[in-house]
């Protein structure tokens, strides 16, 4: 899986990006195998200023808050997601300092979404470089009296390691401090809803009809000493050390959840 690569760079992107931000989406699939999409984005006013022109600016160098919430750019982000997917409705956010959107798209045919493996996949990417379908999550939906829903992660190339031995990586005091402070507030998310009820399914973390994909929580892991020191040990190394290392973590690191499965399968009526 290129999850892992993926999972190391939304972490060392958002140490750049200091201030916080919060991505969340939200993909409900039925039995015909339609849809929605919900993305939530929210991202700190101090963080605006430091990106400067990528949204805008009003005379004397203020940003233009509102150029976040952009519906033609919206309009525009649906066709990335597949042929089929199509804009309903956004609207502004404006709270606890932070600004930002919530967009709702909807889908026919789950089977044609094209969805990143990593949730904040749009901010994370560089100009030009556009989102890559090999790092791309496959749907592929079979319908019946019971419908069953196979997810499949982008392939990571062979590689040899062992699990990294966290114990010895050590983490500067300061350099913790500061991590912290950057990271305050940020969270990430990409969860999977079933308009229906699970029967049966292998996904490491369900909770009633959801399934979480990924999920961090910035708040909580930056004080978990192992998760830290995980980050640390990780130069240099092998996606499949990094998998085996963050596999392990995410069973007992509080905010954060990672699904490390090649493959998912959900049966749900």
């Amino acid at each position: 899986m290129k999850k892992m690569r993926n999972l190391i760079l939304i972490l060392s992107v958002l140490f750049l990006l200091s201030g916080c931000f919060q991505v969340e989406k939200v993909i409900t699939v039925k039995k015909d195998g339609s849809g929605t999409i919900e993305e939530t984005t929210l991202m700190s006013k101090q963080m605006m200023q430091q990106m400067g022109q990528s949204f805008g600016s009003k005379s004397g160098g203020e940003i233009d808050e509102a150029s976040f919430h952009d519906v033609e750019k919206l309009k525009a982000e649906a066709t990335k997601m597949g042929a089929n997917v199509r804009y309903v409705s956004s609207k502004a956010l404006d709270k606890d300092g932070k600004v930002g959107y919530k967009a709702i798209y909807a889908f026919d045919n789950i089977n044609d979404l094209i969805i990143e493996s990593n949730p904040a996949g749009s901010m994370m990417s560089t100009p030009g470089s556009g989102s890559g379908s090999t790092d791309n999550i496959q749907f592929n939906l079979k319908k019946g009296k019971t419908s069953e829903l196979i997810i499949k992660f982008p392939e990571e190339k062979a590689a040899q390691g062992e699990a990294m031995e966290i114990e010895e990586a050590e983490v500067d005091p300061q350099t913790m401090q500061m991590m912290k402070a950057m990271y305050t507030g940020m969270k990430i998310s990409m969860k999977i809803k079933f308009d229906g009820k699970i029967e049966k399914t292998n996904a490491t973390y369900r909770k009633g009809s959801v399934i979480t994909i990924m999920e961090m929580d910035f708040d909580k892991m930056m004080n978990n000493e192992k998760f830290m020191k995980a980050l640390a040990s990780g130069q240099g190394k092998s996606d499949k050390s990094m998998k085996k290392t963050f596999e392990k973590i995410s069973k007992e690191a509080p905010g954060f959840k990672a699904e490390f499965l090649e493959e998912v399968f959900v049966k749900f009526k």
